[in-house]
């Protein structure tokens, strides 16, 4: 009899767990977030993308690259990660584009857009936009 007491306790206990949480003005509110890939330094990364933000002073940036003709596999590029004294959720952006007589690659970082930029490659644009991407 008290291991049945007791397994009841615990399909309780569990039950209460699996329920949604309740704020003190009543359900939880959730939303689902789209992730978007990225490349850090040669890998795939994860991030959020909350779109254009308005800076305010003391706000720290990082750039981001990202690609008005880059080959298929593109995705933008991004030189910190979280764990970095350098990171930041908020990005600078900078447009790369492709030369018309270059046939546009894969880059998968800073290096190589900055390698490709000295060759004579690509152009780099910076623009004056600043977005709220924090790297998962």
């Amino acid at each position: 009899m008290k291991r049945i007491a007791a397994m009841v306790v615990v399909l309780a206990c569990a039950a209460a767990v699996a329920l949604p949480a309740l704020a003190a003005d009543g359900p939880v509110k959730t939303f689902s977030q789209d992730v978007t890939l990225g490349f850090y330094r040669g890998q795939v990364v994860s991030y959020l993308d909350f779109g254009p933000v308005k800076l305010r002073a003391g706000n720290k940036v990082a750039p981001i690259w990202a690609f008005t003709n880059g080959d298929e596999g593109q995705r933008n590029i991004i030189d910190t990660v979280p764990g970095r004294k350098d990171y930041t959720p908020l990005w600078a952006v900078n447009m790369v584009t492709w030369r018309a007589n270059e046939t546009p690659r894969v880059l998968r970082s800073a290096a190589a857009v900055r390698a490709a930029q000295r060759a004579g490659e690509v152009t780099i644009k910076a623009m004056p936009i600043v977005v709220n991407c924090p790297v998962l």
